[in-house]
This record gives structure tokens, C-alpha cells and sequence, in this order.
């Protein structure tokens, strides 16, 4: 009977807090406190064994984390959580074997009858009675909740994604790749489109707006990658936060109203993801005098007018992010900003 009362009280437990779990980290928006967090766990544990495999293949000590690993977080994720409820109802099927006709006989008994109600798939070979009846009308419905769940889970994700790399895709003609803020404010100024300077940063602040609320309520959607190695989201907002930071400190003739919200909204994001992933701020190498002086001569001959010795004034607005974006940098293995870029985008402008 002590074995019967711990098996009742252990499989609830087990399947009220993977139930719980699978409505917390998909329905709720944010992260509710509970039990367990799978999603949690597995990044834990996952990460480091694939980010271990991926030094040694590619013999380098930060490997890029491609999409796969996002892709085995949420095939994981679907496995975990139906083997958690697969094991608390085979629980409490035990504790009320004897409610079954023929009686169960043994653990793996009740796991195929609860899996076979989970699954919905009929091949049960006992009757069942009294609370048993519940039980398995109990597991039908958590089988089929799970994978329901689970699939507008993955929907999210698809649409999410398609919103988050639209803005990033285009980055690419305007700024390079590995993308560069200089050259993002050159580019646009030489390509007439100075006037939309404010608008280019209003559509990025709404964009890392957004990407706080997706990323931080599902985190796993930051380890599905860009197709191309240089362009990443991450890469992205570092090289449009730069663009803000040059526009505050350096550009004498464009209002800086816009710039500084994005500025902010940016900076938000970089330090909200960075606590989510558990990452310490890491050391960086702060701009010389001499690259401040390339980036004004790059962008005042692209027509911009400039502050000269505004060195001191670009460290300060880039040192609210940088730390924070190296740590991100690094987790995923993704190429930082270019400061200054290369030739090719501005040639193509011409």
C-alpha cells in the first residue's frame, strides 16, 4: 500500500508539472515560474555537448551554431515532454492496477496502456474500471494536447522567424556582410535615401522591440541562424546599433531623436537576452582615436558633416552594449559587426 500512495502521489506530481511546463513555456507569454523548465534544461545540457562535437569537427574554439541545434532543441522538447507524461500516468496506472480487468501485472504493462491511450491507437488488452476509466480518458487528452501544443509551438516559431529575418535580409545591400554601421550610414547617404535615416531607425527599434518579446519568451528561437555566415540577427542589431551610437556621437547635420530611441530599445534588448542566457559581459578592446577618425573621413566623404575629437562621446554610447554583445557573440558563434567594412557594398552603390 506505501508503494501504491507513492506511486499515486509521484505520478501526479510528475504529470501536473510537465503539463504545467508544456502551457508555460507555449501559451503564456514570458516564462512562468513552475516545477521544471524543460526547455531550460535541455539548452543547458544540449548546448554543451553540441558546442563540445562542434569544436572538435571544426577546430575552432567558438564553432558557429547552426540551425540544427534549434531544430533538436524542439524535436527534444516534444520527446521529453511526452516521456514525462508517459511516465507519471504509467504511475498512477501501477498505483490502480487493480482497477484494470485483467489486473496489470507488471510496470511495463501500465506503460503500454497509458502510451496506447496517449497515441490514441486501441490496442489495449484490459478493461478499465472505476478511477482507471478516468485515467485513461485523462491520458488521451494529454497525448493529444502535447503534439496540438506542440505543433502551433513550431507555427510561432515559423512565424517569428520570417519576422525577425526580414529586416536582417535587407541589411545586406546597405551595410555588407558581416554587416557595418559606418557603412550602412555611408550607403545611405550616397544612395539619396539620407531622408529615411529616421524611418531606418524607427522600422530596427520596433524590430529589437520585438525581438525582446519573441526571443525572451522563447529562446530557443535564437539559436535558428541566417542562411548566410556573415548576416545573423545578432550581427545584425550590433552593426545597427553601432549606426545609432555614430549618428548620436559623430553626424553634425541628422537629428539624433530617432537614433537614440533605437539606441535605447537596442541596448534593452542586448542586456534582457544576455541575463536570459546566464552570460557574464566580456572584456572588449574599445575604439582607437584612429578608427573614430577612419569612420568620419569614410562618412564625411560620403557627404555626411562630422564632429571632430568625438572619440570620447562614440565610446561612451557604444560601451552600453558592447560587453553584453561580445558574451552574446561568443555563446552563438557569430561573426561581430564590421567597424568600418569593406569596399564592396558602397561600389555597388555607385
Amino acid at each position: 500500500m506505501i508503494w501504491d500512495a507513492l506511486a499515486l502521489v509521484g505520478g501526479l506530481a510528475i504529470t501536473a508539472a510537465t503539463v504545467f511546463d508544456v502551457f508555460a513555456t507555449v501559451v503564456v507569454p514570458g516564462r512562468v515560474s513552475g516545477p521544471i523548465n524543460v526547455s531550460r534544461l535541455l539548452r543547458t545540457y544540449m548546448f554543451g555537448f553540441w558546442r563540445g562535437t562542434l569544436r572538435v569537427c571544426a577546430r575552432r574554439p567558438n564553432p558557429r551554431m547552426g540551425s540544427v541545434f534549434g531544430a533538436m532543441l524542439l524535436l527534444m522538447l516534444l520527446i521529453v515532454w511526452v516521456a514525462l507524461t508517459l511516465l507519471g500516468l504509467s504511475l498512477i496506472a501501477w498505483a490502480l492496477r487493480d482497477s484494470f480487468t485483467p489486473p496489470i501485472g507488471r510496470f511495463g504493462e501500465s506503460a503500454f496502456e497509458i502510451g496506447s491511450a496517449m497515441m490514441t491507437l486501441g490496442l489495449s488488452g484490459h478493461g478499465a474500471t472505476g478511477w482507471a476509466r478516468a485515467l485513461v480518458v485523462v491520458a488521451g487528452l494529454c497525448g493529444l494536447q502535447i503534439v496540438t501544443v506542440t505543433l502551433s509551438f513550431i507555427v510561432q516559431i515559423q512565424t517569428a522567424l520570417r519576422a525577425r529575418d526580414a529586416l536582417v535580409l535587407k541589411l545586406e545591400s546597405r551595410a555588407g556582410s558581416p554587416p557595418s554601421g559606418v557603412v550602412l550610414l555611408a550607403v545611405t547617404r550616397e544612395m539619396d535615401a539620407h531622408d529615411g535615416l529616421p524611418k531606418l531607425f524607427d522600422d530596427w527599434e520596433g524590430w529589437a522591440a520585438m525581438l525582446l518579446y519573441t526571443h525572451g519568451a522563447h529562446p530557443v528561437l535564437s539559436y535558428f541562424r541566417s542562411d548566410k555566415d556573415g548576416l545573423d540577427w545578432l550581427t545584425a542589431l550590433g552593426a545597427v546599433l553601432d549606426a545609432a551610437s555614430v549618428t548620436i556621437a559623430v553626424l553634425d547635420d541628422v537629428p539624433g531623436g530617432n537614433a537614440r530611441l533605437m539606441h535605447d530599445g537596442g541596448v534593452r534588448t542586448v542586456h534582457r537576452l544576455c541575463h536570459a542566457f546566464r552570460l557574464d559581459p566580456r572584456q572588449v578592446t574599445e575604439l582607437s582615436d584612429e578608427d573614430v577618425d577612419a569612420a568620419a573621413a569614410q562618412l564625411e566623404e560620403a557627404g555626411y558633416a562630422v564632429r571632430r575629437g568625438c572619440g570620447a562621446e562614440l565610446r561612451h554610447w557604444r560601451r552600453a552594449y558592447r560587453a553584453e554583445l561580445a558574451a552574446l557573440v561568443e555563446h552563438f558563434g557569430v561573426k561581430e559587426p564590421a567597424w568600418l567594412g569593406g569596399q564592396d557594398v558602397r561600389a555597388a552603390s555607385h
